[in-house]
């Protein structure tokens, strides 16, 4: 009787606890939330304009954004180091040492800015050829590469310095840039991308139609780049202009000690340079199995590039829990509370996956619904409509890997999610779509199947290695 009583207690004990830290993961999950479902319109928006123009135009920009987002990635690992560090402090109270770590992210950021922009001008040709883009692509894939690369110089600075903000616990200001600079985009296509043209709009109600000339730059694939590049740029600006004029918690002051603090920065790499690693092995894998895919031709890469798109919505719900993950996590173990910071994981990722398990619900049942707002060609639709079926299944397991990964990193637990991602891809995903799409000849299909495959073994492994608690206990 007595045990039982116990357990009334501590359930009523943890009630609120529970309550509070859902009310907290929201708030930090809702802004993140919106600012992936941005990002999300902005590929949207690129992938649905440029389709209009055919395959080849599909696929010189997806042939270009898988390098160009494995080297952001590489960023946003650097990111993660800043964001962990940020959050122990400002859990631990110590607002100046939040500040130092600041300081010495933006001096990485522009140091990484000129090497990166450097090496993107010189080696736009030999990428896309390694690619395997076909003769018809290159040209396009090529000037697509070169001037999207002429912006990442702001959008390194931009991915640190949203790391920064979102250790505070602040993730509206990112969704605020990304907003603007996702408005931005969207206008700069519609402009740049068409030739100057008439639309008729029809007004029922007075039984007329209005005809209104849109004027446009008519440069296909050049003024998606172009309107991709600049938008991007401007999102880096005001993340940088915001975090010098001190709008937060933060304020970083760039007039004075500009010194390089090697102790400070080998703390951030000490984190950030294993997820670096994860995340080239990551997307270099990606790459490579996106080079699995280009051998089945233009057609196939075209629903592949779509399908990707279209699933990408999902992502959503995981991008903002995995954050709101790794910044409670963090802040939780600065404030030496490590049970609430392995609780604020689970509630995280039990969230994501009921909102990512009824994304893939509807994308079993209803996958055209997504997939024509890119194209209407039979033969893309065909392919695409069973991979995203495929993938359907695996949301709720892609929410563990987002969620589980996020909460380690606010740990500083990137080493293991290293080994268990390297897994995942080289052992499982890549391994499989070569048997399934190059032995086997099961084409897009077959390649699909290894990817949800690999997705559901490492949200099995990640949920493994948060339950173990091995991290509460690592120093960063």
């Amino acid at each position: 009787m007595e045990a039982v009583k116990n357990a009334n207690r501590k359930v009523i004990e943890e009630t609120p606890i529970d309550k509070d830290l859902t009310r907290q993961t929201i708030r930090l999950a809702f802004p993140a939330i919106m600012e992936m479902l941005m990002q999300t319109l902005l590929g949207f928006a690129d992938m649905a304009m440029v389709g209009s123009l055919g395959a080849s135009a599909i696929a010189a920009i997806g042939i270009s954004d898988m390098p160009i987002m494995t080297a952001l990635t590489f960023f946003a690992a650097i990111s993660v180091g800043t964001t962990a560090l940020v959050a122990r402090f400002i859990g631990a109270k110590d607002i100046k040492k939040a500040n130092d770590v600041a300081k010495q992210a933006l001096i990485i950021s522009f140091i990484l800015a000129i090497f990166f922009s450097l090496l993107g001008q010189l080696s736009a040709k030999t990428v896309v050829i390694l690619m395997g883009a076909k003769t018809d692509v290159i040209p396009q894939a090529i000037k697509y590469f070169r001037i999207v690369s002429l912006s990442f110089p702001f959008m390194i600075i931009g991915t640190i310095m949203s790391g920064v903000f979102r250790g505070t616990g602040d993730t509206k200001t990112p969704m605020y840039v990304n907003g603007v600079s996702n408005i931005i985009n969207i206008v700069g296509n519609f402009f740049l991308i068409y030739h100057t043209r008439i639309i008729d709009i029809s007004i029922p109600i007075l039984n007329k139609s209005i005809f209104i000339k849109i004027p446009g730059a008519g440069l296909e694939v050049v003024g998606a780049a172009i309107s991709t590049a600049f938008a991007r740029s401007i999102a880096g600006f005001f993340i940088f202009l915001i975090i010098i004029k001190g709008k937060g918690k933060l304020k970083i002051n760039i007039k004075e000690n500009n010194k390089i603090d090697f102790q400070i920065i080998k703390r951030i790499f000490n984190i950030g340079i294993p997820a670096a690693i994860e995340q080239f092995f990551m997307r270099f894998g990606q790459l490579l199995f996106f080079r699995i895919v280009t051998s089945l031709g233009t057609t196939m890469i075209a629903a592949h590039r779509i399908t990707l798109t279209a699933e990408s919505i999902s992502f959503m719900p995981g991008f903002g829990f995995a954050l709101a993950a790794t910044t409670l996590v963090g802040q939780y173990l600065g404030a030496e509370n490590p049970k609430l910071a392995q609780k604020s994981g689970y509630i995280a990722v039990k969230m994501a996956s009921i909102v990512m398990g009824i994304f893939g619900l509807f994308f079993f049942i209803w996958p055209d619904m997504f997939l024509m707002i890119f194209t209407r060609d039979k033969d893309i639709l065909n392919s695409a409509r069973w991979c995203l079926r495929i993938v359907a299944i695996s949301q709720p397991f892609l929410a563990g890997v987002m969620g589980f990964a996020g909460g380690l990193r606010g740990a500083g637990d990137t080493k293991w999610v290293l080994i268990i991602t390297f897994t995942g891809i080289w052992g499982i995903r890549l391994t499989l779509a070569y048997l399934f799409v190059i032995v086997l000849k099961l084409g897009l299909i077959g390649a699909w199947i290894a990817m949800s495959i690999d997705l559901i073994i490492r949200g099995f492994l990640l949920f493994i290695r948060f339950r173990s608690g091995r991290w509460k206990s690592i120093q960063v």
